[in-house]
Parts: C-alpha cells; sequence; structure tokens
C-alpha cells in the first residue's frame, strides 16, 4: 500500500495585542481569501481599504463600531451614501477575516445597516442624443460602445481591437470571469470600421490624448464635467449605460434571459430591476391593445 506523507501543521499564533491595522491588512492581502478574489474585486476592495491607512499604526483590538460609523458618516457628507456603503462593506469584510484569524473576539463593522441610496439612473433617449451631439469625441464613443453592448465601465476600456472580428465582440468579464460573444449591430459596426481606421491604441477606446483609459475613475471624471458642460443633469454616469441598455432590449422584447446573455448579469433579479419600467410599459400596452380587440364597441341597430 502507498504510504502518504502529509505536511506538518502548525496552528498559528494569534496576533500579539498591540498588533496593528497595518499588519491586519498585510495579512489579509497576503491570504488565500484575497487570491481567491478577482482582480477587479481587488481593486475595489482597496479603494475602500485607503482609509485605514489614516490609522495604520492603531492596535486592530481598539477599532469599536462607533468609530467606523463616525468614517461612515463623514465619508457619506464628502463623497455620498454610495462610498460610505461601500466602505462599510469593505471593513466588514476585513473585521471577518481578522475575527476567523483570531485576531479580535468581535467584529466591529457586523450588521451595520447600508445607508439608503437612489439607484443609479439609466439614460433616457432624450439624454442619449443629447449627448451623441455634443460630447467630445472621446466621450462620445464611451456612449455608443456602452449602448450597443451594455457593458460595466472597466470591461468598456479594456476591450481591445483584437477582440472585434468585424461581426461581434469577444469579451471576458472582469467582475464575473463570465465569457461573452456579442454580435455587432449595424450602427455600432458603422462606428468601429471609422474609429479603426484611426486608432492609436490596442483599446477601442482612447483618452483624450490617444493612449488607453487605464483608470475607470478617470473616465467617469472625465464624463460627469463634459455631461454638465452640454447642459444634462448631474447623476448620469458610465453605468446609466448599461442600464439604458438592458432597458432599450426589454423594450424591443427581449426576455429576462435573453438580456443577461448580453449584459453577462448572474442574477436575473437585477435585469429585472434594470428594466421594470420598459417591461410595465410594453406589458400594459399589450394588455390594452388585447382588450380593444377582445371587447369591440356595440353596433346600432336600426
Amino acid at each position: 500500500m502507498r504510504e502518504y506523507h502529509y505536511p506538518a501543521w502548525k496552528a498559528p499564533d494569534k496576533p500579539a495585542e498591540g498588533d496593528t491595522i497595518r499588519a491586519l491588512m498585510r495579512a489579509f492581502q497576503a491570504s488565500p481569501e484575497w487570491g481567491a478574489r478577482a482582480k477587479v474585486t481587488q481593486a475595489q476592495l482597496l479603494t475602500y481599504l485607503k482609509p485605514w491607512l489614516k490609522i495604520a499604526d492603531t492596535p486592530v483590538g481598539s477599532i469599536r463600531r462607533r468609530d467606523i460609523l463616525a468614517a461612515r458618516d463623514a465619508m457619506a457628507e464628502t463623497r455620498g451614501p454610495g462610498a460610505a456603503n461601500a466602505f462599510i462593506q469593505t471593513a466588514s469584510v476585513l473585521f471577518r477575516f481578522a475575527l476567523d484569524r483570531e485576531w479580535i473576539e468581535n467584529n466591529p463593522a457586523a450588521g451595520i445597516r447600508l445607508l439608503p441610496r437612489g439607484s443609479l439612473p439609466a439614460w433616457n433617449e432624450a439624454q442619449i442624443s443629447h449627448a451623441l451631439a455634443n460630447l467630445r469625441e472621446d466621450l462620445r464613443r464611451v456612449v455608443v460602445l456602452g449602448l450597443h453592448t451594455g457593458q460595466r465601465r472597466g470591461d468598456l476600456i479594456s476591450m481591445t481591437w483584437a477582440a472585434y472580428d468585424g461581426a461581434t465582440i469577444r469579451l471576458r468579464q472582469a467582475k464575473t470571469g463570465a465569457v461573452l460573444i456579442l454580435p455587432v449591430h449595424p450602427e455600432l459596426r458603422a462606428e468601429l470600421e471609422a474609429w479603426k481606421a484611426e486608432r492609436a491604441s490596442v483599446q477601442i477606446l482612447t483618452a483624450p490624448r490617444g493612449g488607453a483609459w487605464r483608470d475607470g475613475a478617470r473616465l467617469s471624471g472625465e464624463m460627469a464635467k463634459d455631461l454638465q458642460r452640454i447642459g444634462l443633469p448631474p447623476g448620469l454616469n458610465v453605468h446609466g449605460l448599461r442600464k439604458a441598455a438592458a432597458r432599450r432590449l426589454a423594450e424591443a422584447g427581449c426576455t429576462v434571459h435573453e438580456i443577461a446573455s448580453v449584459t453577462g448579469h448572474r442574477s436575473l433579479s437585477m435585469v429585472q430591476h434594470y428594466t421594470t419600467s420598459a417591461d410595465q410599459h410594453r406589458l400594459a400596452g399589450a394588455a390594452v391593445e388585447r382588450l380593444t380587440t377582445k371587447i369591440q364597441p356595440n353596433k346600432k341597430t336600426k
């Protein structure tokens, strides 16, 4: 019988009482839990871990719930409820890791309720038309590609010319790992062929100076400034193009599964959330049409 030898297992030592936030963050980023996350998720976590560096030398065990709430409230005031909620979610992940590894005995971020926030709006057709007619060219192209593919900001700026074969665009979504093959609409194909003739980067979308958009946050900032310049309301952003693409598909009569096959959503409930108003309008119209044909006005008899 073959003899198997297993490596010796040594229980990790419990960190000393004086271990700091800095040490915890380093341990978290060196852990299998961190390595198992997608690169885009790691980048998002790092964004909301940065505030902890301001108190990096503070002992982990001294952090209280009130400290986390105070930081959340300050972030909500300066950056909005969405950023504040992301901070809370990241803090919960970090301190859950500390709890699992026995750095602390209680997770001070556990169960903190998220702040109410309105959903990011989908662009309506009037806003889309105005943007296409007035945005500067590099941002107009973002609108075109976003509307026709329904992809997230990071996937839009990562699309390369090698992924486009004249009939389809192939991509792997950074967030989910889903591999998508998207048929190219004739309107998008005409745009892509024109852009391709003057391409200056391996990426389809380029920044103002011709290089790739290396930072999605910068794209969002540039988009917000130019939308304000042309008189469109605050709140519109690149993610709203993804919602608008889903809404358009719903208005064309596509099923939730068909829409998800384009957008790459794993959660059908999220697709339904995106397309509720479009579905309601379409279904109500169909219902009234059936009612009209079913119930005819009584004809007067002589």
